[in-house]
């Protein structure tokens, strides 16, 4: 077992990868930081601007997490550490999905603070902190780390632009989708009031979608990762 997963090298793949992007993470932080500033303190308070930081950085991060595999000058180094494959990939996994969500919202959280202590005392006027429990807030957390997964997939599928390229494939799968159900629509319905057939369709997709995509996604990055290194 200790040679598939070691906590302590699994920390260490971590921190190893936070120190060769600590100018990329200091780039992020500081533009959250100066967009949290500019914005209006009672913005702070609601989850709607954390989840557009949530989901545009970290779909960004994502789409450049196995750069290193698919350059020639760095694949070598990437695939030679000193680690098993499950720990090279739980490390990219953590750091673009959990740790990512995670340490936005601890950053966020603190200038919701802020917003409340200026609001409070300098303009005495009364404004609620982040609700840091609230059910919506980690819900949206779990749908992001869900559909994280499809963009650290093509992290690892495509060598370049791998953001547009998966946005590109998911457009095409929704197409198929909406020709599949309006063929089945068309052949079990001839009046073409198929709403309760579609509508069985839509939400037997929809459940399907939320249970198995992450693990899928998943499933396939890490056998991907396990063919480079064989290559």
């Amino acid at each position: 077992m200790n040679n598939i997963f070691c906590l302590k090298r699994f920390s260490q793949l971590i921190l190893n990868d936070l120190r060769l992007r600590k100018k990329i993470i200091f780039i992020t932080a500081a533009t959250l930081i100066i967009f949290s500033a500019l914005m209006p303190f009672h913005v702070t308070s609601h989850t709607g601007a954390y989840f557009f930081i949530l989901y545009l950085g970290g779909f960004y991060i994502s789409s450049s997490a196995f750069e290193e595999a698919h350059d020639p000058r760095k694949a070598y180094l990437f695939l030679s550490l000193p680690c098993s494959n499950l720990e090279r990939f739980l490390s990219k996994w953590f750091l673009t999905s959990l740790g990512y969500a995670l340490g936005i919202l601890a950053i966020y959280y603190a200038f919701s603070w802020l917003s409340f202590i200026m609001n409070t005392f300098v303009f005495h006027h009364y404004m609620q902190v982040l609700y840091i429990t609230d059910a919506g807030l980690w819900l949206g957390i779990k749908k992001y780390i869900v559909l994280q997964s499809v963009i650290l997939l093509g992290s690892i599928l495509f060598k370049r632009h791998a953001l547009i390229k998966v946005a590109l494939c998911i457009g095409c799968l929704f197409l198929l989708y909406s020709l599949f159900s309006g063929l089945l629509a068309w052949m079990f319905c001839a009046d073409c009031i198929a709403y309760p057939l579609t509508g069985q369709i839509i939400s037997s997709v929809y459940h399907a979608f939320w249970l198995l995509l992450a693990p899928f996604c998943w499933l396939l990055t890490y056998y991907r990762l396990t063919e480079c290194e064989l290559k």
